[in-house]
């Protein structure tokens, strides 16, 4: 699972002061920033053991990490430092690069001792022309752990997705042209792999689960209150999921995205909503409907804040209060369950007309800040619809999993960008504030974002 995959970020640590501009403060500031970064349990420094001042130095520097893998550089400017330097170190070293300013000494009348900003700033239209994708921090060494976690946590996420496998189990639901997805425009821009299942191989393991490993699970669907749910159903759901995590170790699978209609409730008598469930609580994350590019989304969002995020439709929405319905089926993770509810497992709302065949997890879903988005393809390359929002106490106030989202944007200009650009119809929803985070993520990763964000007025 995604968790497993998840490495320290390698950072590349470079100060730079140009040599007369190098003092015995800059020689104390490299020492105590190397300390200050090193306390982070989630990244890994390494650094030469100088102070780059010249062209020269930076050659050398280039050779250091000729073979040694990093994932960002870390230029840190501890007194004023010329272009050249930049341009080497930016050409030679395709790593991400974040640029570090620290605070002025006091100004007491007599030479400017450090100039650090203007260091940056001079450095980042450097980059800027040379095309190279960087941010920049103004921090002092006590505070560079705070100010820097945004972009750990991005560029870990970043790290993540180009080891993350995605199991496709079976195509895209019946005239859903909104779950296609461009598998090598994926693989370039993220690094996912897909890994094709076919439903026949998935069944074939179902039918071959042992009642010992029945035993094992069985527990945890029993447990659970049920609603006209048949026993048969539930031993089918428990094969079903017993299935998907066998083939999850087999393939070294993150996440799924699944057809799961209408196969299932035609050929093998259930629905699969709440083996989703249970496995996405696993983490193992699953969207419905064999929706690719639905999978990416939540796996993002997941590994940016470690809650399990629920897939979904928009179906509602009021402009007067400013409120929108997102629900789905029954696949939601008993993680988002509202507080003082528990769920059922109940007949499917929609299979056969409804009310037919099992088995949904269903239980309204908790209340907080949220993110909404959704992931797909644009006219020109992928793009992010993001907004933010308050979901609120919400009833059963349908068969599924409903959540109730009053929009920190206008409801009525989210729809029509819905609408008039037109995104596609799937959306995931985590319970975290994502925005910042989504955006300089898509920054990195040349994808456009649309952001609907303006209060309504």
């Amino acid at each position: 699972m995604i968790s497993e995959k998840i490495e320290k970020l390698r950072i590349a640590y470079i100060p730079l002061a140009k040599g007369t501009w190098l003092n015995e403060r800059g020689y104390k500031t490299r020492e105590q920033s190397i300390e200050e970064l090193k306390k982070n349990p989630v990244v890994e420094i390494v650094t030469p053991d100088f102070i780059v001042t010249n062209d020269d130095e930076a050659y050398k520097t280039c050779e250091f990490f000729r073979n040694t893998h990093v994932d960002v550089m870390l230029v840190q400017f501890i007194g004023f430092a010329p272009g050249s330097i930049m341009a080497i170190l930016a050409t030679a070293i395709a790593a991400p690069i974040v640029l570090w300013s620290i605070p002025e000494a006091p100004m007491t009348g007599g030479r400017l001792e450090v100039n650090s900003f203007c260091g940056s700033n001079l450095n980042a239209f450097i980059l800027s022309k040379l095309k190279r994708k960087y941010k920049y921090i103004f921090s002092s060494v006590e505070c560079i752990a705070e100010k820097l976690a945004p972009v750990v946590r991005v560029l870990s996420v970043i790290k993540t997705l180009r080891r993350t496998k995605i199991g496709l189990v079976g195509s895209r639901v019946p005239g859903f042209y909104t779950s296609n997805f461009n598998e090598l425009e994926l693989r370039r821009i993220l690094g996912v792999e897909v890994q094709y299942i076919t439903l026949l191989e998935l069944i074939h393991v179902a039918d071959r689960i042992t009642s010992e490993e029945i035993d094992k699970v069985l527990p945890r669907f029993t447990s659970i209150e049920r609603d006209k749910v048949t026993d048969e159903e539930v031993f089918k759901s428990v094969r079903l999921y017993l299935s998907f995590r066998k083939l999850a170790e087999k393939y070294n699978l993150d996440a799924y995205a699944i057809k799961c209609w209408s196969e299932f409730g035609d050929i093998y008598g259930i629905g699969v909503c709440s083996c989703l469930s249970f496995l996405s609580t696993d983490g193992i994350i699953c969207a419905c409907e064999a929706d690719i590019n639905g999978a990416v989304n939540m796996i993002i969002n997941n590994l940016l804040c470690s809650q399990v995020p629920f897939f979904c439709d928009f179906i509602s929405y009021d402009e007067h209060e400013n409120t929108g319905i997102v629900w789905h089926c029954g696949a939601a993770s008993e993680t988002l369950c509202k507080a003082d509810c528990s769920g059922k497992l109940c007949k499917h709302g929609s299979i056969d007309g409804g009310n037919k065949k099992g088995v949904t997890y269903e239980f309204p879903l908790k209340s907080g800040p949220v993110t909404f988005c959704s992931f797909g393809e644009g006219n020109d390359g992928h793009r992010l619809l993001l907004t933010t929002g308050n979901a609120f106490d919400t009833q059963q106030i349908i068969k599924g999993n409903p959540l109730n989202i009053k929009f920190d944007c206008s409801v009525k200009d989210l729809v029509e960008t819905i609408i008039y650009q037109g995104f596609a119809h799937h959306y995931v929803v985590i319970h975290n504030n994502n925005f910042d985070d989504l955006v300089d993520l898509c920054k990195w990763l040349d994808i456009e974002v649309v952001t609907v964000k303006d209060l309504p007025k």
